[in-house]
């Protein structure tokens, strides 16, 4: 409300749009509510909250990801963030949860063109290894993320920690569901 949006919105609503651009996620729920001014309004809001210390002491770093990525890596598996979050953001939160120089490739909203669920980060990723669509599994935890996979035609993994439950990731068919990123590891193996 502080933002100008007049109605109540659902986690659901605002969850549904993850992975894009912030300005994007915005002005999609803002709907009849928006003005150029609100949306900029609402974004400098938003920015600062994701940048805040409250916010990431809220971040929940996930036991043993540190220790599997590093396993990846020793094996030759790269990884890559594709995110709808800014530089900013993402070295401020990967510092916070000590995974910085972790991550092979690191791609945000900066990096292309088009959010999720354009397959842009998708084949910049592959592209910048000189990998194929066959040798590639996106995994994410929203829909955006699913829809980015399929529109690039690379495999598609849903880990159930974020924002889907196991219905709502079943209904977009990705290749698998994962109860955590932990689990990919049968999927490689």
């Amino acid at each position: 409300r502080h933002v100008g949006i007049e109605r109540e919105i659902s986690d659901k609503e605002i969850t549904y749009h993850f992975g894009k651009a912030y300005k994007d996620v915005l002005k999609a729920i803002m709907d009849k509510d928006y003005t150029e001014e609100r949306l900029e309004r609402a974004a400098r809001y938003q920015y600062n909250l994701l940048l805040s210390d409250w916010f990431m002491d809220r971040m929940q770093p996930i036991k043993g990801l540190k220790e599997f990525l590093m396993k990846l890596k020793r094996r030759g598996i790269r990884s890559v963030i594709g995110t709808g979050n800014d530089k900013k953001f993402m070295n401020k939160a990967l510092k916070f949860l000590k995974l910085d120089n972790v991550f092979d490739l690191i791609l945000t909203i900066e990096d292309v063109k088009e959010s999720k669920p354009s397959p842009e980060i998708v084949e910049k990723a592959m592209k910048h290894f000189g990998v194929r669509k066959n040798e590639t599994l996106f995994v994410g935890d929203a829909r955006n993320d699913v829809l980015s996979a399929k529109n690039a035609g690379v495999k598609s993994a849903v880990v159930l920690t974020g924002v889907l439950n196991r219905e709502e990731a079943g209904k977009l068919n990705p290749d698998y569901i994962l109860e955590n990123v932990l689990e990919i590891e049968r999927i490689i193996d």
